[in-house]
């Protein structure tokens, strides 16, 4: 099991000068996990370079995150389904296909209006 954990550990390549992913496969398999998570969500992240991470989560409906914030820019593409955005100045639907971005440091709630996937960019200080 050891030469396993280890083959798979260095397939997956978190940085590189190109990587490439099928958000569908991906999606998937984040949707069958979060399906049976307690929390009502999974995530992977996918790439970890640098100042950049970029992480797709998979939401069930009615899963919400508590406000939170980073100290970085961050966008949130909506890959399947729709997603409620909250901020100080206010609440945004994010329907599949839309992209949001934040500046440093925005103080943000997440609520999933349905079953839906997101893909998150950060890009820290």
């Amino acid at each position: 099991m050891g030469t396993k954990m280890s083959m798979v550990q260095r397939t997956r390549r978190l940085a590189g000068p190109m990587l490439t992913f099928l958000l569908h496969a991906e999606d998937d398999t984040l949707r069958a996990f979060a399906a049976s998570a307690k929390s009502g969500r999974a995530a992977k992240t996918l790439v970890k370079q640098g100042s950049q991470r970029i992480t797709l989560v998979a939401l069930r409906k009615g899963t919400a995150m508590p406000q939170h914030l980073v100290a970085g820019a961050v966008s949130v593409q909506t890959i399947r389904g729709c997603l409620n955005v909250g901020t100080s100045g206010g609440e945004v639907e994010i329907p599949q296909g839309t992209l949001v971005a934040f500046g440093p440091g925005v103080a943000h709630t997440a609520t999933a209006l349905g079953d839906c996937s997101i893909l998150i960019t950060v890009s820290m200080p």
